[in-house]
């Protein structure tokens, strides 16, 4: 079945506790009504009952010279006419007195009986109500039988019109507050209609569109906040993925039409053996450009859609550097730069993946290499603090600009300078030096002056009685890539 729409639920919920509420209020009036009329009848039937028993006390008997008993009670009780429903039985049974109207309405009288309480009923005679009190009283160690009534007919009907107009009002309110609840909780519901209508229209094509923000602060307000920031994470990540293709595209273009060019020109005409060689050679080189690219690419990708998992155990960070630093001491020492270490003496311990941290690390031992003069320096430094192993990468070469240094850890960016000091590069080698470091729940930072050189450096925390091996889940990276 379709659910209701909220604006009839809302109404019909606004109905029902305004039913509630308002037959709560109009049963409690009547009855506190009905309650009220009774007591104030009740209490005037036992002032009758007990005119008649100081009646009796004061008497001692039932006649008075010529005066008849009812004469006399009625000159000494003050009741008036209208309250003749009375009567009056001794201990044998026999009645001392009944009002004619009594009488006439046949009503059962038992005999005087002291351990019997007090009695009040209501019955109905000739389409009248009737309240009727039954006592028993003692005078003079004599019992008496007592009956006093009074006709609550009118009392009753007001009772009854008072129920027909509390009906026929609750109808009314609820009609009224049916309409009215309709009518404002379509007033409440423009809003969310309003931002409906405008999420309607956000697509890939205007993803900068934005909800209207409502006047007042409230849950509404809170709710069309976080939907805005949602859309600009969506945009930001949509921005970033279009970038990216864009970006992988262009970087793939050139090594692909390399690899074809030059295949075209190797079949234009038969050619010399060495130049065969020289041609493959370099459609070799271009394809392993592309493969490395292709591999980059697929691995921050996967960290996008659902981050790796790293094998992480207690790893001294001496011993990483050691097993590379003759490679890149050689790497160095090709490209006329002199190679320097600085490493403590003590153990290191972190908790690492060793394979991810030597990549780490080549990414920006290369970076630093690539990018200074033949002469220059390259520094490599290990050090630890309270709570953190610290790896420094320093070179003399170009520096970065201050203006590309926010920008240097984003995908397929490359520095300005850089682009003409050397070509190679697809710009993703700081985006996985980044990732890496975030995995390892490290921070990499850079310092750099344009002109003397850059300082990269890589913050991972210390292993404190860590098991002897243990997996932690990565880190989505967040930043992407430079040189």
């Amino acid at each position: 079945m379709k659910p209701l729409p909220v604006r009839i639920r809302l109404t019909a919920w606004y109905l029902v506790v305004t039913a509630i509420v308002c037959a709560i209020g109009f049963a409690g009036a009547y009855l506190s009504m009905r309650e009220a009329t009774e007591h104030m009848v009740n209490k005037e039937l036992r002032a009758r009952t007990r005119e008649i028993a100081q009646f009796l006390a004061d008497r001692r008997g039932l006649h008075h010279g010529t005066e008849t008993w009812e004469e006399a009670f009625d000159k000494s009780s003050g009741v008036e006419p209208s309250h003749e429903l009375y009567q009056l039985k001794d201990a044998s049974g026999a009645w001392l007195f009944q009002a004619p109207a009594m009488k006439a309405l046949n009503i059962p009288a038992g005999m005087p009986d002291r351990s019997r309480p007090e009695h009040i009923e209501t019955f109905s005679r000739r389409h009248d109500s009737i309240r009727l009190l039954t006592a028993t009283i003692a005078v003079a160690d004599r019992d008496y039988l007592v009956q006093v009534a009074t006709i609550v007919t009118p009392l009753y009907e007001v009772l009854a019109l008072f129920k027909w107009i509390a009906v026929s009002t609750l109808l009314s309110i609820l009609f009224a507050s049916g309409f009215g609840g309709y009518w404002l909780s379509g007033r409440s519901m423009k809003p969310v209609r309003d931002l409906a209508n405008t999420a309607r229209q956000i697509s890939e094509s205007n993803l900068g569109l934005r909800l209207p923000h409502p006047q007042s602060d409230d849950e509404l307000g809170e709710l069309t906040n976080v939907l805005n920031n949602m859309l600009s994470r969506l945009e930001t990540a949509f921005t970033r993925i279009t970038k990216f293709t864009a970006d992988a595209s262009h970087e793939l273009r050139t090594p692909i039409t390399v690899i074809r060019t030059t295949s075209e020109v190797i079949l234009e005409r038969p050619r010399p053996v060495e130049e065969y060689e020289e041609m493959v050679g370099q459609i070799l080189v271009e394809a392993e450009f592309t493969t490395e690219l292709i591999e980059n690419l697929l691995t921050l990708a996967r960290a996008d859609a659902n981050p790796a998992q790293l094998e992480l155990s207690p790893v001294d960070a001496r011993s990483v550097v050691e097993e590379s630093i003759t490679g890149w001491r050689a790497l160095a020492s090709r490209e006329g730069l002199e190679w320097s270490t600085s490493i403590e003496p003590v153990p290191i311990m972190i908790v690492a993946d060793r394979q991810s941290l030597k990549r780490l690390l080549l990414i920006l031992v290369d970076n630093a290499i690539k990018y200074t003069p033949r002469g220059g320096t390259v520094r490599l430094a290990l050090r630890s603090t309270a709570t953190q192993a610290v790896f420094d990468v320093a070179d003399s070469g170009i520096g970065i600009l201050p203006e590309d240094l926010p920008h240097i850890f984003e995908r397929f960016y490359r520095a300005s300078n850089a682009r003409y000091v050397n070509t190679d590069g697809s710009g993703l080698g700081l985006a996985m030096a980044q990732w890496i470091a975030e995995a390892h729940h490290g921070k990499l930072e850079v310092l750099s002056v344009p002109g003397n050189g850059t300082t990269f450096q890589l913050s991972l925390p210390l292993r404190f009685d860590a098991p002897a091996s243990i997996r932690l889940r990565t880190a989505t990276p967040t930043a992407a890539s430079a040189c």
